[in-house]
């Protein structure tokens, strides 16, 4: 199979932790395919993410207003764009990583020889519609290995994983700059603090000032802080902005991830920057609260995870908690003095 493989689609609409977790498939394929030219499907509020997959030929994107619009016209017009380019492109292997009933049918729908899809639960009709599927009802293995597993099922060699996010020149720049603009040292020792998660699931935020608890304890021991978030969490930080460096409204995700990979520690809920900032090799502190921590936590690194002694959400983890855990992580770290 493999020598006939030229063209691949890899499709993973949203959100950021998700796309984040297909990059290690993204670089089995581009080990079992050297030569062959590699497209992800996204949603064009998204696509940003992408800009840390080195290497990648090609982002085709889906308007999210949309996908989301009741009106027929448009979804006919979408369809009709995406089905014309897919055929355009001529795709030999399409991989797709959520198993949406719809997605499957379309990619039957186009000809696309080989057809892999990822499925959350036993679906015989949707099933029918991939050439090769895998189910993903491992509760205990990570989402990132089950991606895995449906690649190693159609056939392609396991290689040593790499989970490497590669923030641009540009965005690593933008971040540097800003770090210089806060008055802080790229050599002295940094907490980055992602307060938020981006979806806003209920019992998976921890309270914001039980991180600027967190912030300021280790700011009276030496460390530097810088608290992230995104545009729209910008109000929520204002009076945090008020003592301490805020990225949100100043830096767009990839220089957010770029100033995670700057800093020592990341801590932070469930979230996409926290999975991109452990992929460019950053020691993370990951508060998790309702979610399965050995299926969607920090990857290889379950240990990093922080969860409620009693309970099951994250307002159950106290701070004395999360300032052991933060204690444990630094004494990793060999600049912390």
């Amino acid at each position: 199979m493999k020598d006939h493989i030229q063209n691949i689609l890899m499709i993973r609409r949203g959100a950021i932790g998700d796309i984040i977790f297909t990059l290690p498939a993204f670089y089995m394929l581009k080990a079992n395919f050297p030569n062959s030219k590699i497209s992800f499907l996204v949603k064009d509020n998204y696509a940003e993410v992408l800009k840390g997959f080195p290497n990648l030929d090609e982002i085709l994107i889906i308007k999210k207003k949309d996908l989301a619009s009741k009106n027929i016209a448009k979804l006919w017009a979408m369809s009709s764009d995406l089905y014309h380019t897919i055929q355009r492109n001529n795709y030999q292997l399409a991989i797709d990583f959520v198993g949406h009933g719809e997605q499957a049918f379309f990619l039957w729908l186009s000809g696309i020889k080989h057809r892999w899809g990822s499925i959350k639960t036993r679906k015989p009709l949707r099933q029918w519609f991939y050439t090769n599927y895998f189910i993903r009802e491992l509760d205990n293995v990570h989402l990132i290995d089950q991606h895995l597993m449906l690649l190693e099922k159609g056939g392609l060699t396991r290689l040593p994983i790499k989970n490497q996010y590669v923030v641009p020149r540009e965005h690593m720049d933008k971040a540097k700059k800003l770090f210089q603009h806060w008055g802080l040292s790229l050599q002295e020792p940094t907490l980055f603090i992602q307060p938020f998660t981006g979806n806003g699931v209920t019992g998976k935020i921890w309270p914001l000032e039980r991180y600027v608890a967190l912030a300021d304890y280790w700011k009276e021991r030496g460390l530097q802080v810088v608290f992230g978030g995104g545009p729209s969490e910008r109000d929520k930080l204002n009076t945090v902005a008020a003592q301490y460096p805020v990225a949100a409204g100043q830096a767009d995700f990839v220089t957010s991830v770029g100033l995670a990979s700057l800093s020592s520690i990341v801590v932070g809920g469930d979230t996409g920057l926290m999975h991109a900032a452990l992929a460019t090799g950053r020691r993370t502190v990951m508060l998790v609260g309702p979610t399965n921590y050995k299926r969607i936590g920090p990857y290889q690194h379950p240990e990093w995870a922080v969860r409620p002694q009693s309970g099951n959400v994250i307002q159950d983890i106290g701070v004395e908690q999360v300032l052991e855990a933060t204690s444990a992580a630094l004494s990793e770290i060999s600049s912390f003095k």
